[in-house]
């Protein structure tokens, strides 16, 4: 039996490429309620995590207009998602050999799960994935230890398990819960970014969670 039994992936940034959609929602949400204010890129990196509230109560204490944001970034998000959604290179490939494999995969995101479902759906994601939790279904989101708690609970009998992620929260939140962290290379934010707050891993692409099984498992066997 391998050590490693559970593999829980962040959504958005670290299977999904929903990175140009995010910078113009934000942009968007700006002109229509803030117009002065003129986000710069590195600004929008910042937003990426953290929930929508979190965010945006640092541009205003007023919880009404917090939620029309909310809505406005929502409203705008469906509009460009509607061309598509773009998984990063070799993700079906690989949770498809995890789950031939016997990997129990979850997804948790900081996202509700309303505005979740479609990417983790129309991308064929749904298909190999045992639990989906969002921001909605979980009393402290990430980086807190209670949203990985939340899906291990919902698993059940978790062995031993790794929270995969582009950013600190996925990392912190998986420390938080005493189980294995990886960043992703190919983080909006950058790798570097991620490396602050020492993941036990690095992944340089989609595939290279095999190499980190074996590191943490010994060496096992992949089905081709």
């Amino acid at each position: 039996m391998a050590k490693i039994d559970t593999i829980i992936y962040d959504l958005d940034g670290t299977l999904v490429n929903t990175n140009d959609i995010i910078v113009k929602s934000f942009k968007g949400t700006f002109k229509q309620h803030f117009p002065d204010i003129d986000l710069d890129l590195d600004t929008i990196k910042t937003f990426i995590g953290p929930p929508l509230d979190e965010t945006l109560a640092n541009y205003t204490k007023d919880p009404f207009l917090i939620q029309e944001m909310i809505d406005t970034y929502r409203s705008f998000y469906r509009k460009y998602e509607a061309n598509g959604h773009e998984l990063y290179p070799g993700v079906i490939d690989t949770v498809k050999k995890l789950k031939e494999n016997g990997y129990r995969l979850a997804i948790l995101t900081s996202k509700t799960r309303e505005a979740a479902w479609p990417s983790f759906v129309e991308t064929g994601l749904s298909d190999y994935f045992d639990v989906f939790v969002g921001w909605d279904d979980v009393d402290n989101p990430k980086p807190h230890e209670d949203a990985v708690n939340t899906v291990l609970n919902e698993l059940g009998d978790v062995k031993e398990a790794i929270m995969i992620g582009d950013n600190q929260g996925d990392i912190l939140a998986g420390k938080n819960a005493g189980i294995y962290s990886a960043g992703v290379a190919w983080s909006f934010k950058g790798s570097a970014h991620l490396m602050m707050v020492d993941p036990d891993f690095m992944l340089k692409d989609m595939s290279d969670i095999f190499r980190v099984l074996q590191l943490i498992e010994g060496e096992i066997s992949y089905g081709k």
